[in-house]
């Protein structure tokens, strides 16, 4: 990132729609990201304590017989979400650039996380209501980036970064 760790909070130039969307989204994937590695802790210190948390999770049978299938399916889940957490954490912050492919990622992300929550609803991992809210707040977050002021500021802001690297006359 250009201009160092405290560029992240230089926002004067964005439109208000867009620093609004844009502080929202940063502290709620800091934030995001810090309850995963809490809740992670949890489940090893869980694991580590007392067999009856694998049992409870589903990893091990009551007979004490692993299910690796199942210790894996939930590790990759996990490290599948901290991989999107970070993806849209990077988005983000290029988002405080005036990216428009930063932009249309973050929101490609929020569409396949709304419809990551009605399928596993559908499938019953999830309870409907979970899924309902997770899209609707997650609607209404994005929607800040496409405001009218924060759109023309995005298209202006490609346009000269477009200008500047020579890619548009």
């Amino acid at each position: 990132m250009r201009g160092g760790f405290g560029k992240i909070f230089k926002t004067a130039d964005m439109p208000m729609d867009a620093r609004i969307g844009y502080w929202i989204w940063l502290v709620g994937c800091v934030l995001t990201i810090i309850a995963w590695f809490f809740s992670n802790m949890a489940i090893v210190i869980g694991i580590v304590v007392s067999s009856l948390t694998l049992v409870g999770a589903g990893m091990m049978s009551l007979f004490g017989e692993i299910r690796w299938g199942v210790v894996i399916a939930f590790f990759a889940t996990m490290i599948l979400q901290l991989i999107m957490l970070l993806l849209q954490l990077a988005l983000t912050l290029k988002i405080r650039e005036g990216s428009e492919w930063a932009r249309a990622g973050l929101t490609a992300i929020t569409v396949l996380t709304i419809v990551y929550s009605i399928i596993l609803t559908i499938a019953g991992l999830e309870s409907g209501g979970e899924a309902i809210a997770v899209a609707i707040i997650s609607t209404l977050l994005i929607a800040f980036f496409w405001l009218p002021q924060a759109n023309a500021w995005f298209i202006r802001t490609t346009e000269e970064a477009d200008r500047a690297s020579g890619m548009n006359p």
